[in-house]
């Protein structure tokens, strides 16, 4: 069965989260993603834990297992002339360049956006970093971590303090900037395809994390351009709701700010009394006395279940779900009626549940395949290019590959 992208051929030499996301979009689509690594030492995810009974192996990370499913690894050094020289002849066949490079990096290895475009007009160059390629900051070094916590979405997290001065802003869990600059960079790069499909030319796309993490904060950013008001994490100076409140057997979050909603988390919680007065029944009511009606509801909420308060508030018309965790979310019958996951074998990490492509297809549904050890596609792909088996172990011999 073909895949939506199988006749796309995509090189990515990126490292860590942002390109390989990119790149894993792309692979979960069916098209040939040629993973450049280090000869030797590979990706540095290879290095990043979860491993099996916490065992560091390079071919055992779960981190880069799941970034690189249906990949092709070749080891190549392409700022040596010999790799260069096998650089150039990838690129000239391929589609797409996914890099995630410190800005000047691949100009100084002498293969600058002109080069790539005399090599092949057709190619599209993703480049994706922490600030971009323009602008003061684009020398900046960036992170994950950087790149969130300067975004309005790091200061939001968490929301609903009671104390500035105590309650520091906190990173969210995970690779969450990277990912975003990562997914920004893969739906830009299909929007050029599409483009190049109308005038057969290619083009360079500059995909900054930062800004796609800035512009999640989206209704914070118009109140500030619209109102002046700035985003306040301060309980009682934002919108009531936006916090998980304890249940008793777990945590849900939830909503009261319209009188709907309101009135439906009244009824769920079988009308207590601490509700039962005209100060909260309207919007303004309920912001203005929002201490006293947070402290009961969150009393209210501790005496029933979980499941109860979801399934049942759903019913009613409320917009309620349930805080899961890792266990809960894996498990989830919803998600394993949608076959969300897949179990996967690799030679060497061995059989484990991997989360199948973002979307669902019904022309062409994804058929996953496992990450890449590291090189293994070394002499399969240097054939493919013509290059001699002679020349080929001269390259390894020279640690060009």
């Amino acid at each position: 069965m073909r895949g939506a992208l199988d006749d796309i051929r995509v090189i990515e030499y990126a490292e860590m989260v942002s390109g390989p996301i990119c790149g894993k979009l792309f692979s979960d689509l069916g098209a040939e993603v040629i993973k450049i690594e280090a000869p030797g030492a590979g990706d540095p995810a290879r290095q990043y834990p979860p491993f099996p009974d916490d065992q560091p192996h390079p071919e055992k990370s779960g981190m880069f297992l799941y970034l690189n499913t249906g990949k092709k690894s070749l080891t190549l050094d392409p700022a040596t002339p010999a790799g260069g020289e096998v650089f150039k002849r990838l690129v000239s066949r391929a589609d797409f360049l996914i890099e995630n490079h410190p800005v000047g990096f691949l100009e100084r290895i002498g293969f600058s956006y002109p080069t790539l475009r005399a090599l092949n007009p057709r190619l599209i160059v993703v480049s994706i970093t922490p600030f971009g390629q323009t602008g003061p900051y684009r020398d900046w070094k960036g992170s994950d971590l950087i790149e969130w916590a300067m975004s309005l979405t790091g200061y939001n997290t968490p929301t609903l303090i009671d104390d500035g001065e105590r309650e520091n802003p906190l990173r969210a869990p995970g690779h969450i900037a990277d990912v975003m600059g990562g997914t920004n960079a893969a739906a830009a790069a299909m929007m050029a395809l599409f483009q190049r499909e109308l005038t057969g030319d290619g083009q360079w796309i500059d995909a900054p994390c930062w800004q796609a993490t800035v512009n999640t904060s989206k209704i914070e950013m118009a109140a500030y351009s619209y109102l002046g008001i700035p985003f306040s994490r301060m309980r009682g100076q934002t919108l009531v709701g936006l916090e998980p409140m304890a249940c008793r057997d777990g945590y849900v979050y939830t909503l009261w700010a319209a009188d709907s909603h309101y009135q439906a988390l009244k009824k769920l919680l079988g009308n207590p009394d601490g509700l039962d007065t005209e100060l909260f029944d309207t919007l303004g009511g309920r912001q203005q006395n929002d201490d006293v009606l947070r402290a009961v509801i969150r009393e209210e909420l501790k005496k029933h279940d979980m499941k109860y308060l979801v399934d049942e508030g759903q019913k009613l018309g409320l917009t309620i779900g349930p805080v899961y965790r890792v266990s809960q979310a894996a498990n989830h019958p919803h998600l394993a009626a949608r076959d969300a996951f897949v179990a996967i074998d690799h030679p060497v990490a061995g059989r484990f549940l991997y989360p199948r492509q973002m979307v669902s297809m019904t022309a062409t549904p994804a058929i996953p395949s496992r990450a890449p050890t590291l090189g293994e596609h070394n002499k399969e792909i240097l054939d493919s290019l013509a290059i001699p088996r002679e020349e080929q172990h001269g390259l390894h011999a020279a640690g060009v590959i």
